[in-house]
C-alpha cells in the first residue's frame, strides 16, 4: 500500500510538471515580460543582426560595418542603457557616424517596452 501512494504521488508530480507549457509565468500566471521580450527578439527579427543571445553576432552581423551592437557591453548604448534609451533607441533608430540601426515607430509601444526589457537582461547585473 506505501509503494502505491508513493507511485501515484510521484505520477501527480510528473503530470503537474508535463501540464506545463514550459513558459516561464508571471505573478499573475501571465508570461514573463522577459520571455515576451526575447519572442519579439526573435519575431521581429533583431536576432538578425545581433544574434539569438543579444552578442552583436547575428547572421547578417560579418557584413554590417559597424558590427551590431553587444548588449552585454554597456559602453556600446548611444543613447545609454535605460530603459526609457533603449526604447527610444528601438522607436527612432540610430543613424549616425558612430552606427546604423534601423528606427521601428511601427512597433507598438508596449512591444518596444518588453523588446527593451529583454535587451536590459543581457546587461551585467
Amino acid at each position: 500500500m506505501g509503494l502505491t501512494r508513493l507511485c501515484q504521488g510521484f505520477l501527480l508530480i510528473v503530470l503537474a510538471l508535463g501540464c506545463s507549457d514550459g513558459v516561464e509565468q508571471g505573478e499573475a500566471g501571465q508570461e514573463d515580460p522577459v520571455v515576451q521580450g526575447r519572442k519579439l527578439f526573435i519575431t521581429t527579427g533583431c536576432n538578425v543582426c545581433h544574434g539569438n543571445e543579444g552578442r552583436g553576432d547575428g547572421p547578417v552581423a560579418r557584413n554590417l560595418k559597424p558590427k551590431p551592437r553587444d548588449f552585454a557591453d554597456l559602453a556600446g548604448y548611444k543613447r545609454g542603457p535605460g530603459l526609457t534609451q533603449i526604447e527610444e533607441t528601438i522607436e527612432k533608430g540610430l543613424n549616425s557616424s558612430g552606427g546604423i540601426m534601423p528606427a521601428f515607430p511601427n512597433l507598438k509601444p508596449e512591444d518596444r517596452r518588453l523588446l527593451a526589457l529583454f535587451v536590459q537582461s543581457l546587461q551585467p547585473k
